[in-house]
């Protein structure tokens, strides 16, 4: 990452630190085949048993049409499947799959670890997550 100057524009700084990170988390996610996108649905998947498209776009900030083909890339490799919901028969959810729980734990530590590393370079990173999720929750006017 390029040295912050103190006088950069907010959006220009989050926009560099989002592609850095990106960046570095595809580098680990590439041995596996995975995207960025698709690593969220796994991660998120692994955190929740059986989430419906909406709950999936609430948790990865992915549009409609992306989370789709992400949800369909990884049911096309067995990483995920869906089911009708037994309770609301027009709901389909979506669940990892043995393999998608593999990869998940094959990969977890090591995208934990780019992160780790990644906020070390700010000094203090729970400062920074701090910042980032008040910035992510502030109402917009």
């Amino acid at each position: 990452m390029t040295a912050h100057t103190g006088d950069e524009p907010l959006t220009r700084a989050l926009t560099r630190a989002l592609r850095t990170v990106t960046a570095r988390v595809e580098q680990v996610l590439k041995p596996e085949n995975l995207t960025l996108d698709q690593w969220l649905v796994l991660d998120a998947l692994a955190r929740e048993r059986g989430l419906s498209m909406a709950d999936l776009a609430t948790r990865t900030l992915a549009t409609g049409p992306t989370l789709t083909r992400v949800v369909d890339r990884l049911v096309t490799t067995a990483a995920a499947y869906r089911e009708v919901d037994a309770e609301d028969r027009r709901r389909v959810r979506v669940y990892l799959g043995p393999r998608g729980r593999a990869a998940h734990r094959r990969l977890a530590p090591k995208v934990a670890e780019a992160e780790a590393e990644l906020l070390g370079r700010t000094g203090d990173g729970p400062a920074v997550l701090a910042l980032l999720a008040a910035l992510s929750t502030a109402p917009v006017a």
